[in-house]
């Protein structure tokens, strides 16, 4: 895997889904994480479009599932260093152990420890490094009606732990787009996050400028 790309929170949203899937396609991505909260009916073409594509879904306590996904449980684990969960809650009840050995752990420029979740809406980055955690990233609006397009790419250090929200892909209040998502880079430790009000200027997105 060198590129997987992030989504949560599209609730019964399915009209941007397939140019959703397009781009990544597009990307030349071909692993894609779901987490939470999305209905799998438009998630399931990324499965036919390329045999080489892979789906990881989790779900919260009530679902809903997707047994013909790649991976498929309420917490997943890929490449020994990344987390996926719904909730944080669920990322601390699944992974505490895990988190807090490897913050003890000694520095010897070890891959990044990525934690990735939905159920907020909000796009965010965290570096965690408890008792105090930096807030690198977030695209947060007070009402969804002046929620602002925005993009970014943040370099992840090695022996450090994140906590990234890829937003939601959905309209708000049935009405107002907040098309979220973001793509991580596992080779070179990187993360893109993007926010649009307009699926058209899908096209003109740059993930990881040279």
């Amino acid at each position: 895997m060198e590129r997987l790309a992030l989504v949560a929170d599209t609730h019964t949203y399915h009209a941007g889904l397939p140019a959703l899937l397009a781009f990544f396609k597009d990307q030349g991505l071909t692993h894609l994480a779901c987490l939470g909260d999305c209905q799998p009916e438009p998630f399931r073409p990324w499965l036919t479009m390329d045999p080489a594509n892979r789906l990881y879904w989790v779900y919260d306590v009530f679902g809903p599932q997707m047994p013909e996904a790649t991976g498929c449980g309420i917490a997943l684990e890929l490449e020994g260093w990344i987390f996926l969960a719904h909730t944080r809650a669920l990322i601390w009840t699944h992974y505490n152990e895990r988190i807090r050995a490897y913050g003890h752990g000694a520095h010897k420029y070890r891959l990044p420890l990525v934690a990735c979740h939905g159920h907020t809406h909000v796009p965010s980055v965290t570096r965690y490094t408890p008792p105090f955690s930096r807030l690198l990233y977030t695209n947060d609006a007070v009402r969804p009606r002046e929620f602002q397009a925005r993009q970014a790419c943040l370099t992840l250090d090695p022996d450090t732990t994140y906590l990234i929200v890829p937003g939601a892909f959905t309209l708000e209040e049935q009405r107002h787009p907040t098309f979220s998502f973001a793509v991580l880079d596992l080779i070179s430790s990187r993360v893109a996050m993007v926010s649009l009000k307009d699926l058209r200027n899908l096209e003109s997105v740059e993930l990881f400028p040279a």
